[in-house]
């Protein structure tokens, strides 16, 4: 996974760039209300030795589904559904800056934060891994359907064609495209993934996925990428 490029960091609107195979996040019909009332920490940069993070929004949902548009009009389908029974998918906009340092080197992976919820006792839950718990618009010989993204019968660079059909129920208008090119991803619709070195005045913006018992009370996020930082939910 190449380095991202990170975009001058400006406060309440900092560009990022995510990871190329699977861009882009999207927030489709279906959606559940996050929370009723914001909370006050949301879009307030938490500072840790050399990283200010912010909590811009938080979005809870049965489903994740998106599409990749290329240039030259071709597109992808893609989806993302929980585990188990009684699961939901949490996504939390993140926007991560650095003032501080030099240079910074930011690796998104696994481990790079976690959601932390208010029971005692109860494990937090750590970021999904989009590309391999994803499913991808796919064809076999049979023709075309849902194949999980560790076993998919083609490789999605040949599937990516401009007349490529939409899966069963997929209804474009609640689907969010974006154009995968040198322009990069637009703030805050990409997925934050991979590593990222970010010079001192620049930052990234895109979501975290999750995954955690549907309706669970959250009480904050701990971010843990090159720096340590716990924001709260409530």
């Amino acid at each position: 996974m190449s380095n991202g490029k990170s975009q001058a960091a400006v406060p309440g609107s900092m560009a990022g760039k995510v990871f190329r195979v699977i861009a882009v996040a999207l927030l489709l019909g279906g959606i559940l209300a996050a929370c009723s009332d914001t909370p006050q920490s949301f879009g307030r940069p938490y500072r840790g030795r050399s990283l200010d993070v912010s909590v811009v929004d938080l979005q809870r949902l049965p489903v994740l589904q998106y599409s990749n548009q290329y240039a030259g009009a071709g597109v992808t389908h893609h989806r993302v559904a929980p585990t188990q029974g009684g699961y939901e998918l949490v996504l939390v906009r993140l926007q991560v800056a650095n003032y501080t340092a030099t240079s910074h080197l930011v690796n998104i992976d696994g481990q790079a934060a976690e959601l932390r919820p208010f029971l005692a006792g109860e494990q937090p839950y750590p970021p999904v891994d989009v590309a391999k718990q994803g499913e991808s618009w796919s064809r076999n010989e049979s023709g075309w359907g849902w194949f999980g993204n560790e076993n998919l019968p083609t490789d999605l660079n040949e599937v990516v064609r401009n007349d490529v059909p939409n899966p069963p129920n997929w209804d474009p208008r609640d689907v969010r495209v974006i154009e995968i090119g040198e322009a990069g991803t637009p703030p805050g619709q990409g997925f934050l993934a991979g590593a990222y070195e970010l010079q001192q005045g620049f930052g990234i913006d895109g979501w975290m996925v999750f995954e955690a018992p549907m309706g669970t009370k959250l009480r904050h996020i701990r971010w843990q990428a090159g720096d340590t930082i716990t924001i709260p939910l409530s």
